[in-house]
């Protein structure tokens, strides 16, 4: 970290080295930044989550029902062809007012077995409440997925940048090898004729 960050003037580095060195300072902080980012998104879906599931909460009513048939197993077309356990069943909410619905059961459930379900305002069958495990894990993936996204992206595109600058300076190494091998090796250069020193 410390020579990655090390600004002081070196005559041995060549302008290519510098940039080289400065795109992975760059590159240290998108990554904290895809941090931040990530925090900050899990943080902001918490909030979210946790204020739809209060107002869910006020609007939902866990109470008994009473099952007039027995279980089996049918497959629901609105939850995308997943099969469920559904039985036949009565109840009262609000006050005296009653229903009666297929509800979800535990598999086995027989005739007359009181279930609790979830309901509205006006007693139809709801779903419950997000618990705070589902939010948690909600607010998780967003900023993991946010952090991923953004991390990916920018390593992405430091590593082109990298690879643009690894290809001029393996040029630049050519070219100046180019220049030096003739007279380092003792071989003729391509330009010289025989007899030529």
């Amino acid at each position: 970290m410390r020579r990655l960050f090390d600004g002081r003037r070196n005559e041995l580095r060549r302008p290519v080295d510098r940039t080289r060195r400065r795109w992975n300072v760059v590159f240290v902080l998108s990554f904290l930044v895809a941090l931040l980012c990530g925090v900050v998104v899990t943080t902001a879906f918490w909030d979210s989550e946790s204020r739809t599931a209060r107002d869910t909460a006020r609007h939902r009513h866990q109470i008994e029902a009473t099952t007039v048939g027995s279980a089996e197993r049918t497959v629901s077309h609105h939850s995308g062809g997943i099969s469920r356990v559904v039985a036949p069943a009565v109840w009262e909410y609000p006050g005296a007012h009653q229903h009666s619905d297929t509800i979800s059961v535990p598999f086995g459930t027989p005739a007359d077995r009181t279930v609790a379900i979830w309901v509205d305002d006006a007693g139809r069958e709801a779903q419950a409440p997000s618990s705070e495990a589902q939010r948690v894990l909600t607010a998780a993936a967003a900023g993991a997925g946010a952090f991923g996204l953004l991390a990916l992206a920018s390593g992405a595109v430091i590593r082109l940048r990298l690879h643009l600058v690894e290809s001029r300076s393996l040029a630049q190494w050519e070219y100046e090898w180019e220049a030096v091998e003739p007279r380092w090796s003792g071989r003729p250069r391509r330009e010289q004729g025989p007899g030529d020193d």
